[in-house]
This record gives C-alpha cells, structure tokens and sequence, in this order.
C-alpha cells in the first residue's frame, strides 16, 4: 500500500516542479523584471565607480522600454560621473519628458546649461522646479546662480537670502552668499564670514574651503589659501576645478613639481574620463612641453592600458609632435576595441584629413552622426571635414547643428565664420560675430569677423574700430593686423598700412598673406628689388615655409630669373611635397626657360621612383602640355586624379584640356567645379569653371565667376578673352571688345590673342 501512495504522489510532484519551472521562465521572460534587472545592476557598477559598465546595463533595459524614466536618468548620471556632457544632457531632457516631476533631473538640467551660458533656459528650468515645488530652495539659489552669471548681484543676493530663510543651517546656501559678497571688494570680511560659517555648519563642504582659498589669497595669505585649496582637494578628489586652483596657487608660489604631481594625481584618478585624462597635458600643452608630454603620457597608458581616454590624448599629443604613424597605430586600435566610442571617431577623422583622405573623414563622421545626434564634436569635426572636400553647404549645415545644441562653443561659431568668408557671406559672418560676442564680449577673433564683414558693407571706418579694438583685446592677433594693415594700403594711408603688416610679421613670422600684401604693394610700385629683399628677408626668419619659397618663385619668374626661380620651387616642393603652388612655379619656369623636355624628362624620373605620389603626375601633364602632347598630358591627370580624387590642379588642368579638344563637356563642368571647390580664391579655377558654364550656355554664372577672378589677376589673358566671349553673348558689345582687346595686347602672337582678334573682327 505504501508504494502505490508513493506512485499516487510522484505526478502530483511532477507536476508542481513544471509549474515552478514554468513560473520561473515566465519570470525570466517579463520585460517589467528584465528592465529591473539591468536597471539594478547598472546601480550596482555605478556605485562601484564603473561608470562605462553602467552605461551598458542603463542602456540595455532602456532597449526593453524606451519610456523607462528611471534607466534614462541613471544613465544621465553615469555620462555626467564620465564628463560626456552632451550626452547626458540629452538623457535628462529624455528624463523630463516621460517625468516632468523629477526635480532633481530638472536640477541637473540647469546647472549644465548654467555651465554653457545658456541662461533664458535654464532660468526656465529653475521656474518650472518653483511652479511644482515653490519652497525649493535649490531652484533659488540656481536662480541665483544665474542671475550672477549675468551680472545681476542684487537678484542673485535676493534669491540666495530667499533660501536661506528657508534653510537657514545649508552650508551650501551660505558659501553661494559667500561667493556673491566676494564680488564686492567692501564685502570681502563678510565673505570671508559666511565661508567660515559654511564651514562650521559642514567641514566637508569643499566647495567651501575651495572658496575661502581664494578669499585668503586675494588677502595676501598664501599659505591659508593652500591650506584651504588642499582641503579641498583632500574632501574631493575628483574635482577638476579644485585641482587646478591647487596647481595655480603651487606654480604662483614657484613650486611648479608640486602642481605638476596634483594634476598628475587628478589624470590617474580620472583617466576614465576625457575631462580628466586631458588634465595633465593641458598643464603641459600650456607650459609648451609637448616632448615632456609626449614621454608621460606613453607612461600613464603603460599604467593604465584600459583607459581609452588617455590613449586618445597621447594620440593627440603624438599628433602636436606630427608623429602621425604612432598616432595612427592608436587610432587603429582603438577603432578594432571602441569604434562606436565618439572621441575614437573622432581621434580617427582628425587623422584621415591629415592624410588628405576628406571623404572618408566625412563619411565616417557621417555615420557615426547618426549614433551620436547630439554629439558637438561629431559635428564640428564633420563640418571641418566637409570645409576639407569643399563642401561648403555641409559644412555650413553641421557648424549650425553644433551651434544650436551649444550657442557657445567657440568651434562652431570660427567654422561658420570660415564657411560665410568662403560663400563671402558677409551677412552670415556678421551674425557670427554679433553671436560670439554676446557670449565672449573680450574675444579678439569676434572682432576681427565683424571688421571682414563691416568692410565687404563698405563701412569702412566701423571696420577700422573694430580691427584696433581686436588688436587690443589681444595684440598678438596678426590676422587683425594683416586687415588693418591691408585696410590701411587701400586708403593710401602707407605708413600706417606697412606699420600693421611689418607687425603682423613679427607676432607670426610664417603671416605669407601679410607678406603677400607688402610685396603686392612694392610690384605695383613697380619696386621689383624691394619686393624681392622683403622675401629673402623673411625667409632668413622662418626658413622651413614652402610658401614664402613659393612667393620668390613667382618675384623671380617676373624678373626673368628662371633658373632661380626653379631653384625656388624645388626647395618649396622640397618643404613640402604637396605644396601645389610650388609644382605650378617649377613648371612655368622650366617652360619659360625653353626647355620643357629637360623638365620632362626629369619629372619622368622623380615619377618613377614615387608612383604614389599624385602630383608628380599632375607636373607631368602640365609639361606635357608643354611639348604639345595633350594625350599623354591627359593620362597623367588621370592618374594623379585616381590616386588623389579631389586634387584641385590636376581636375582643373584636365578640365580645362578637355574644353580644348571638344571632349565630354559635363565631364569637364564636374572636373572644373572639384578644381574650383578645392581652391575656391584661385582665379585659375574659376576662369576653368566659368568657361564650363560658357561652354554649356549659363553665361549669367560664368560672368559672375570672372568678374571676381579679373580683380585678382586683371593681367591674364585668357581671363580677359573669356570674359569679352561672356559678354558678347550677353549682349554687352562694349565690355565684350574692351576685354577682347586687352586679351590681344597681353598675349599678341598667341593662341590666345588670335582668337580675341578673330572674335573682335567678327563683333565689328
């Protein structure tokens, strides 16, 4: 009987082992448990100070439930511990979204965009946290806050007297009144005061004893400050603010080790985070000890293999030295472990546009955009990559998007004012400027951008003021003094004009515009000898600048120097292999000196031995050319194009042989606008495109092309036949036959001069 029991029970057993079984797959299966799961174990890292790991598991129950506040805000925090600022931003307002009653996610948001300036916004934030909460005592003294960063003292006093009544034992609360009574000299005792107060109330409030440092060292007490600045370091580590005030009070006091030690600590401490492994070499970068830079930092990632962050930064420095091979090897690296990673994305693309390599630096950037949208790095960085490929409109479109998710961010704002020089959107650099100077009212460059655009308006005398108050804001700013300068030439002021120019020289003697500007002035004052000592001077102060080469070049080709002349430019192309300016002199003057097969023949050697090499076959066609071989000039263009695909010359030279001999005009148009875009102030390039368009009947575009060229280079006889067939065929007889004659006397006997002699007798 027994055993039959036992037979009776063993399916009922069975049977509750399935349902347990079955009840705990279900478990396992319940996205609501699931979410729970990661959500904790992202807790768990963070607390661990693991920030990296947290993200991951933050981020994996938010892919269970898009709409999980709570995963979204934990992960804020995680980017916030991490110093990935824009990210986190973008989780708390993702936070705020789905719980508009969580004050502090709300707290956060103020306070980063307090940080960025963006003051309207945050104020917004602090209201919304009164309007659910009217005692919230924080949101006053982040109005506070706010209204001190404007400049407005008695808000901010108000508002932290409003919180104080309320808590009336906060430290915090009276280090903010501190720190406002700071602001008046007459204050400094009451200062002082609450500082001490705050510190009574809490001695671990380091936000406290850091601010009573600066109190004691305005009062000449450095040791107390040190105390004090130590305190504070001591109570948090990982306060990068405190560090520095640390490392200024050592280097002040002359201990310049002891600074380096604090910011060394800080860099370890923080080499998980970009803010804190770039500590250390900000102090070096500063002091201008890139080698010093260069060794510790190979030590720090020997110490710390696992930290992305200071392999980014040695990347950077090896970068600075131009060891772009050992900095490739790290990016390489660090593409296989953390290609999604957006400061690997970026470390990445800076160095494929060293490489010349622009479209696959955007296509990167590009892709990586999508991962990270709200990214303002990605953006600056695809924005100087589209500038590179000589998209201006892409370039424009992602400077804007970095702008609007940070008005501040002075990268954005120096991208745009490129892209609107280049568009000579003077409107657009206008805007730039005004923008910056809201943000930045002392910055130099902001000045200098409302200056360029003021004298495209032609307000002159405006541009004049705001070019010496940029030279005042910062005296060393040559390109200030270069326009000054410049501005001054074209009123005929000349002393005061040669004055700024010879000063924007001596701030960066490599200025080639400045220069270019003087020797400009000295060949219209037919000062040939002048022209030429001013290079040869300038040379003997920066001798490694293939472009002041390339600058005596062009003064001895003009004295009928051409055997100097090619000397010159082979020792440019000797600074600098690419230097596409130095490969034009050479040919020009190996033509001009009769013996283009010479050249050819030695261009022929030098091509053999660097095949990989795209402009020595862009030299190649052009003294093919030369002899009168525009088949095999044609086949070199193309090779030097494969190799290098945007290569402004050799698609401009192309282009422009393809006209010549009736081949495929769209070709020949796309040719003509790579040439154009990649050297967008060359008159070359432009009268190549212009004739593309005269070619294909858009005689308004081709006009407004030359119009600009002619002003550069009114001495150029093709420019000047180019226009008068322009002009015939808009109909302006008159323009059409003074351009064609000044076509004709510049280059009589010539190809060029027959045709603007045919093309006279036939208007006539």
């Amino acid at each position: 009987m027994m055993l039959k029991r036992q037979r009776m029970f063993q399916p009922v057993a069975l049977c509750a082992v399935l349902i347990g079984a079955t009840v705990l797959q279900g478990c396992t299966r319940d996205p609501n448990v699931r979410k729970a799961k990661y959500l904790k174990s992202g807790e768990h890292y963070a607390a661990e100070g693991k920030q990296q790991e947290a993200i991951i598991q933050f981020s994996n129950a938010i892919k269970i439930d898009p709409n999980y506040a709570a995963a979204h805000y934990d992960l804020a925090k995680a980017y916030l511990q991490l110093g990935a600022f824009a990210g986190a931003f973008s989780e708390l307002q993702r936070t705020v979204a789905l719980d508009p009653h969580n004050i502090q996610a709300r707290m956060d948001i103020g306070d980063l965009l307090l940080a960025g300036r963006q003051y309207p916004r945050a104020k917004d934030q602090a209201n919304a946290i009164l309007a659910l909460q009217p005692n919230n005592a924080n949101a006053m003294v982040l109005l506070s806050n706010i209204a001190l960063a404007q400049g407005n003292v008695a808000e901010a006093l108000q508002q932290v007297q409003h919180a104080l009544a309320l808590e009336p034992n906060n430290s915090n609360f009276h280090a903010a009144l501190g720190l406002i009574e700071l602001r008046d000299p007459a204050q400094k005792q009451a200062a002082q005061a609450e500082l001490q107060k705050a510190i009574a109330l809490d001695p671990k409030n380091a936000a406290a004893h850091s601010a009573l440092s600066s109190v004691l060292a305005q009062n000449g007490d450095m040791q107390g400050a040190q105390q004090q600045a130590q305190t504070a370091v001591d109570l948090d580590p990982k306060n990068i603010r405190f560090r520095l005030e640390l490392a200024a009070l050592d280097i002040h006091n002359g201990n310049t080790a002891a600074a380096e030690a604090t910011l060394q600590q800080g860099t370890e401490l923080l080499s998980d985070t970009q803010q804190g492994a770039d500590l250390l070499w900000n102090y070096y970068a500063g002091t201008h000890q890139v080698d010093k830079a260069s060794s510790v930092y190979a030590a720090l990632v020997a110490k710390h293999p696992g930290s992305v962050p200071l392999k980014i930064t040695y990347a950077h420095i090896l970068i600075q030295q131009q060891n772009f091979a050992q900095a490739r090897t790290i990016a390489d690296q660090l593409m296989k472990s953390n290609a999604t990673a957006p400061d690997v994305a970026v470390l990445n693309a800076m160095l494929l546009l060293q490489a010349g390599h622009a479209d696959n630096a955007f296509l990167a950037l590009q892709k990586e955009e999508t991962n990270w949208p709200d990214n303002i790095p990605i953006k600056i960085w695809l924005g100087q990559a589209a500038l590179a490929k000589g998209d201006l409109p892409d370039a424009e479109q992602s400077f804007q998007a970095a702008a609007r998710l940070q008005p501040n961010n002075l990268a954005a704002q120096s991208g745009l004012a490129t892209v609107a020089n280049q568009l000579g959107d003077f409107t657009l650099l206008m805007q730039v400027a005004t923008n910056t100077l809201a943000n930045y009212p002392n910055s130099s460059q902001a000045y200098l951008w409302k200056a360029v655009a003021e004298v495209h308006q032609n307000q002159t005398e405006d541009a004049a003021a705001d070019l010496q108050t940029a030279i005042a804001k910062n005296s060393n700013n040559f390109d200030a003094l270069q326009e000054l300068g410049a501005l001054r030439l074209s009123q005929n002021n000349v002393p005061d004009g040669e004055k700024y120019l010879e000063q924007a020289l001596t701030v960066n003697p490599n200025d080639v515009a400045a220069l270019g500007i003087l020797v400009g002035y000295d060949l219209h004052q037919n000062q040939l000898p002048q022209a030429l000592a001013r290079v040869q001077q300038q040379i003997a102060k920066a001798p490694s600048n293939s472009q002041l080469y390339d600058l005596l070049s062009e003064i001895q080709m003009r004295s009928n120097d051409n055997a100097a002349a090619i000397a010159s430019a082979q020792k440019a192309m000797q600074l600098n292999p690419s230097d596409n300016d130095a490969i034009a002199n050479y040919t020009r003057a190996e033509v001009a000196q009769g013996d283009p097969h010479a050249a050819l023949a030695s261009w022929k050697s030098w091509t053999a031995a660097h095949p990989d090499q795209a402009h020595g076959y862009t030299v190649l066609g052009a003294l093919e050319e030369a002899v009168a071989d525009p088949t095999t000039a044609e086949a070199d263009y193309k090779k030097a194009l494969a190799l290098q695909p945007n290569d402004p010359n050799a698609a401009n030279n192309l282009a422009y042989l393809m006209m010549e001999h009736h081949q495929d005009i769209d070709v020949a148009l796309s040719l003509a606008e790579v040439a154009h875009r990649g050297l967008p102030n060359s008159p070359a390039t432009a009268d190549t495109l212009a004739w593309a368009y005269y070619l294909k009947g858009t005689y308004g575009s081709a006009r407004d092309l030359l119009e600009t060229a002619v002003k550069s280079d009114p001495d150029n006889a093709d420019i000047q036949y180019h226009l008068g067939m322009i002009d015939s065929k808009l109909g302006n007889k008159a323009d059409a036959i003074a351009h064609l004659k000044k076509a004709s006397t510049l280059a009589p006997n010539t190809e060029v001069g027959k045709s603007a002699d045919q093309a006279l007798h036939s208007i006539s």
